[in-house]
């Protein structure tokens, strides 16, 4: 206890301190400003200052949100503080220990970071401490969202003055932001009712939200597993229907404390206990209404198999935040991707100044960044969202001496992560996931092997290529899955190529293989592959991953730095499996057999009902109340694709009820992906997203789900926005047996 009260007491003093603000010097491009204060306000968003136009304007206030916070690191950490810490004076003038940043999210980039220097260390580390304390408290809310925490906090919002009251002009003001069309005398009705002298206090807030956001929806539901056809449930029922209809391996003493959890009202000892409607909203919002199959959120495939066995969560150009062409490299990238679960990232190396490697893009605007200052920003994420092997690809453009470099590099900042590989690793299976966990492996160009497609078509000219072919003996002994080239005769590949060798084939190359009903779900069985987007995506515009996997191609690289339905999808694949970059692929294409040949007859029903959306966010900011519908669509193989959409209704993005069903067959569950999306209608122009959901068709669990929905110009998980479904799913029976 006394523990407790002990760090109880701290939270509040670093509350206080970052509270009240403190003299900081803000780090831009690389060079110290002048002193200003810093502070949080409300506990909600971080006040800083900066200069514009020249100074002319000084102080002009700037803000971040706590809830855009990704990160707080200390020291020399970011792009920027590496820039100007490699001058002498600068150092001087701001030491790494009193160094800090704020990395955020952006519209513009992946990830953006406001840096500070502190006067002292002491300083620096009670701004960190107290940041990372907001910052935990912040996940923990979009972790579990919270119903009546949620209108509390729009309750501050709505409390302009901040007398702990609103009167009805700031909360219909209010009501029109959270995306709801609503007559004025209703609302002035409802809140008349709870406030007789014309104001609301945060409590009765509550209840007037409450009473917005009736879902009748949900005494439907009440009634139909109960057994008198009453809007509540006693333990009995609330049993059946967690074990019935949502699939839980649940007792009744466990059902009893799940009602007494989700259950806030006072239940008299002598009555039956009830769980009602509010019950059964906290029931749906919690873990027995995720549409994930239990156990599915965590590690539960075996990833003892060899690497080769497992789709590998991929990044294309890793350290781009915008266009091939004159986007900017940053090691934000390469962070940005590990945080998403990205399992191999790209290098594209050239010689720098100093003699010191370079990352940037060939031929463009792209402004260079260190191999040293990526190597350590990528050892200090590579394992904290999942343990197994990063595999770093490298786009070798460099000479032999500043080869030498880059493998000391390799070697003195990856040190015992760095796996190397058994000389006679041509001839062995790779390694599994489990045997190389907390290891990088290095893909690329090793003596003796020659360019595959991807490097090739980097390359201009034979000359270049044979250039190109130079590698330097310490580099290429680092290299574990070594480059090479697919011939139209893959089965003479398989064995010719060394079984550690790695091939890469373009996304033009990917979808004429599937159109020719190529072998490369043979080959694709023993060695480990890669596909990249044509080189026409100018845009970053992302290679749909479908075709890929379907032929078990191991990693498709996508433009993390893109969010479209493609990165979707792949979000999707991934996120099972404690979304830890690998999902072991279907027995089939384990034994090298073509999805499409395979599967004749359908073997599963699915059948989905889209009942209702809660709290949705606008398509922008600045538009009307948006006119939501949903689409389902399931990508796999040509006979399980499959688009759906609801009806569309018009002006309620805060509780829109559908009530539609929709079924389809699917042939082969093992590779299909099942995407929700939610869109605002519009009659004269493309309709705008609003949310999605994607997940694998094999670990979607029956029943009624709250799907907490992706959001915001990045596709992130939104706090409060969710979608309620019920899916069943019904085993197809031919001739007396299960397909």
């Amino acid at each position: 206890m006394d523990d407790q009260l002990c760090v109880a007491k701290r939270e509040i003093e670093l509350g206080a301190a970052v509270k009240d603000g403190t003299m900081l010097r803000r780090i831009k491009r690389g060079r110290l400003k002048e002193p200003k204060k810093v502070f949080v306000e409300d506990m909600e968003k971080v006040i800083y200052h900066t200069d514009l136009f020249f100074r002319m304007f000084p102080n002009r206030p700037k803000d971040v949100a706590l809830r855009d916070l990704v990160e707080i690191r200390s020291g020399y950490s970011t792009d920027n503080l590496h820039k100007g810490s490699k001058k002498y004076k600068f150092q001087l003038a701001a030491p790494e220990d009193n160094c800090f940043s704020i990395i955020y999210n952006h519209k513009q980039y992946i990830h953006k970071s406001i840096d500070f220097a502190a006067p002292d260390k002491e300083t620096r580390d009670k701004w960190v401490k107290a940041l990372q304390l907001l910052l935990a408290k912040e996940r923990e809310k979009r972790a579990q969202f919270n119903e009546n925490a949620w209108f509390a906090e729009q309750f501050r919002r709505a409390d302009t003055n901040k007398n702990g009251e609103v009167t009805f002009p700031e909360v219909f003001q209010l009501i029109s932001k959270l995306n709801l069309q609503m007559a004025e005398p209703y609302a002035k009705f409802v809140f008349d009712k709870l406030a007789p002298n014309g104001y609301l206090n945060g409590e009765q807030f509550v209840q007037f939200c409450t009473l917005l956001t009736e879902r009748e929806e949900l005494r439907f539901i009440l009634r139909m597993f109960s057994t008198d056809e009453i809007e509540g449930w006693n333990v009995k029922e609330l049993h059946r229907f967690l074990t019935e209809e949502q699939k839980f391996n649940v007792d009744q003493k466990k059902a009893e404390a799940i009602l007494d959890l989700y259950e806030a009202t006072n239940q008299s000892k002598k009555e039956e206990k009830v769980m009602g409607v509010m019950g059964l909203r906290r029931l749906l919002g919690s873990r027995w209404g995720c549409i994930m199959k239990e156990g599915h959120e965590g590690v539960f495939q075996d990833m003892s198999q060899p690497l080769n066995s497992y789709f590998c969560n991929s990044s294309h150009n890793t350290y781009l935040t915008g266009l091939q062409m004159k986007g900017e490299a940053t090691v934000e990238g390469y962070v940005a991707a590990l945080n998403r679960g990205a399992r191999l990232l790209e290098l594209d190396l050239f010689d720098g100044e100093a003699g010191q490697p370079v990352i940037t893009h060939k031929r463009t605007l792209i402004q260079p960044i260190t191999l040293r200052d990526t190597l350590h920003a990528i050892l200090k994420r590579a394992f904290v969202t999942s343990p197994f092997p990063v595999i770093l690809t490298l786009e070798n453009h460099v000479s032999l001496p500043q080869q030498k470099v880059m493998a000391d590099l390799f070697q003195e900042i990856l040190g015992e992560h760095l796996y190397i590989p058994d000389k006679d690793s041509s001839k062995k299976s790779l390694p599994s996931p489990s045997d190389l966990k907390k290891k990088f492996l290095l893909r690329g160009k090793k003596l003796d092997s020659e360019p595959d497609d991807e490097e090739e078509e980097e390359e201009n000219g034979v000359g270049s290529i044979q250039k190109s072919l130079a590698i330097h003996p310490s580099l290429s002994q680092l290299i574990s899955l070594p480059s090479v080239k697919l011939t139209s005769n893959m089965y003479a590949d398989l064995k010719i190529h060394p079984r550690d060798g790695s091939a890469s084939l373009s996304e033009t190359k990917v979808d004429t293989l599937f159109e020719a009903n190529a072998p490369l779900a043979s080959y694709s069985a023993q060695r480990f592959v890669k596909s990249y987007p044509k080189g026409l995506r100018q845009d970053s515009s992302n290679m749909f991953p479908l075709n890929s996997w379907l032929q078990g191609v191991q990693a498709v690289a996508l433009n993390f730095q893109t969010a479209d339905d493609a990165l979707d999808v792949n979000q999707g694949l991934f996120r099972v499996n404690s979304n830890c970059g690998y999902v072991l692929k279907p027995d089939f294409l384990l034994k090298g057999i073509d999805a499409r040949k395979y599967f004749n007859h359908p073997k599963i029903l699915f059948s989905v009902g889209i009942v209702s959306a809660q709290y949705l966010p606008k398509s922008e900011p600045s538009k009307d109340i948006i006119d939501p519908y949903v689409s389902i669509q399931v990508y796999g193989i040509e006979r399980d694709e499959w688009k759906v959409k609801t009806h569309t209704i018009k002006d309620n993005g805060f509780n829109p009820v559908w009530n539609r069903d929709f079924s389809t067959k699917i042939y082969c569950p093992e590779l299909a992906i099942v995407r929700f999306c939610v869109k605002d209608f519009d009659s004269t122009s493309a309709n705008d997203f609003v949310g999605e959901y994607s997940i694998p068709f094999t670990s979607l669990r029956q029943g009624y789900s709250q799907i907490r929905l992706n959001t915001g110009y990045r596709h992130t998980p939104d706090e409060c926005a969710s979608l309620l479904v019920r899916i069943f799913i019904e085993p197809i029976v031919s001739n007396g047996n299960p397909q």
